[in-house]
């Protein structure tokens, strides 16, 4: 992967592909949200102009035990920012896509941030709060659009005994968490301005996925460094009934939520990034694979998610365990990496490992509808998954009956039955995603 000697690399991606290992030696900064704060509700107002002075954000959480009490997942969803001045953002994103047919999809995205420090908002608009709506019809239609908010309420931290809501107030947009274990979420909109009216419900099938999974003492939650993220639904089943613009918006499929935050200007931390997640017949996955600005060694920090019928097999941030590579047409250099601007894929490669004795999940992302993007530092598409399992070979000498003699011979017997199990696995992985990439460097 990398034009440097094979231990270099190595050393190299230890040292700086694992986000748990940036802060290791670290004392954490003091985290107290300077924004407006009612204690009693546990909620936090969020101004819409932008503010002076330092602000400081929250990369890591204490986790003195292998799981997550309520009081710590509330503070997940609540903001890891405490003032955003003109150099930090900090987002809610939701979305779902048609698991019949992906050119259907929808994204909101809840902004607390300047274009000055995310450069794909208005560069024109003054408030920091704006509400960002994608949709994407099966016609081929695609609306996007944007709406100011005048205050932004954030609620449930603290354990005060509310479950995680939003309202970015004036723009008919809001979120709330339906359960206390923030596994049930609901959007609803009414926006006069946008003439959009609907919700969408996600309703989480796995459990939630931390860059690095849950640490001992403390979680790191960088993705890499000066970049948070968190992803509280990695699948649900997402529900869209929504009339825009007069025209209906209704489907079920694979949902998802998370956040991501920094303490400094999108275009001073990323010189690319790849995200996604789907469904892909029983597999839930995500990934994000991420190379840092001005990194002479092009290390890749990623994070890995994949859940099998519901059940957590990889969360996890070591750069051995996943792979994800642009494909791009012949004579293009969509396939480039690591990628320059104006760089378009037609899908991706992703390799997972699963661990000793489950072997590989190989997956195709084909692109497939356009949602965002301006065709040169940013695209979000939906997309079309094929994948399968590479059984490792330990595994495959226990199934065939250890490599021995005897025992069924020819094509017959546990080799015949172990094969006739993969190849159907094998082709019932196909499923549908929602994916985007950001390539800031020329």
């Amino acid at each position: 992967m990398l034009p440097l000697l094979l231990i270099y690399a190595l050393l190299a991606q230890q040292t700086l592909a694992l986000p748990s290992q940036h802060r290791a030696n670290e004392k954490p900064l003091p985290y107290h949200p300077r924004a407006s704060r009612d204690t009693r509700s546990g909620s936090y107002k969020i101004p819409s102009a932008i503010q002076n002075g330092t602000s400081k954000a929250q990369f890591e959480i204490p986790t003195p035990a292998t799981t997550l009490d309520t009081e710590t997942i509330f503070r997940l969803d609540a903001p890891q920012i405490d003032s955003i001045n003109g150099s930090v953002f900090d987002w809610w994103y939701f979305d779902a896509v048609s698991e019949t047919n992906p050119d259907d999809s929808l994204v909101v995205t809840f902004f607390s941030s300047s274009a000055e420090a995310f450069p794909f908002l208005d560069a024109n608009e003054t408030s920091v709060l704006n509400v960002w709506l994608w949709a994407s019809f099966a016609n081929g239609t695609i609306f996007a659009d944007s709406v100011p908010a005048t205050v932004a309420t954030v609620t449930g931290a603290d354990g005060a005994g509310t479950n995680s809501s939003g309202e970015w107030s004036s723009t008919g947009f809001s979120w709330a968490a339906l359960v206390e274990d923030l596994s049930q979420y609901e959007i609803i909109i009414a926006s006069p301005k946008l003439q959009v009216e609907g919700r969408l419900t996600l309703t989480s099938q796995v459990p939630r996925h931390l860059p690095c999974g849950v640490q001992a003492e403390r979680t790191v939650l960088e993705i890499a460094p000066h970049v948070g993220w968190v992803n509280l639904i990695p699948d649900a089943v997402g529900e869209v009934d929504m009339k825009i613009h007069g025209s209906t918006l209704k489907f079920r499929g694979p949902g998802y939520h998370d956040k991501n935050w920094s303490d400094q200007p999108f275009v001073d931390s990323v010189h690319s990034w790849y995200w996604g997640h789907g469904r892909l017949g029983p597999y839930s996955i995500v990934w994000f694979s991420y190379l840092a600005i001005d990194d002479p060694t092009n290390a890749p920090y990623v994070s890995s998610y994949v859940a099998k019928d519901g059940e957590v097999l990889v969360s996890a941030c070591d750069p051995s365990i996943l792979t994800v590579r642009p494909i791009g047409s012949p004579g293009t250099t969509g396939g480039r990496y690591p990628p320059r601007v104006g760089d378009l894929p037609e899908g991706f490669r992703l390799e997972y490992d699963l661990g000793e004795g489950n072997g590989q999940l190989k997956v195709n992302v084909s692109v497939r509808t356009v949602v965002a993007g301006n065709g040169k530092d940013y695209m979000r598409w939906t997309g079309d998954m094929v994948g399968e399992i590479i059984e490792s070979e330990s595994r495959r000498s226990q199934e065939s009956g250890g490599g021995g003699g005897g025992g069924g011979g020819g094509d017959g017997g546990p080799k015949k039955e172990m094969r006739e199990r993969f190849e159907q696995s094998s082709s019932s992985l196909v499923g549908v995603a929602v994916l985007e990439q950001f390539v800031m460097v020329e």
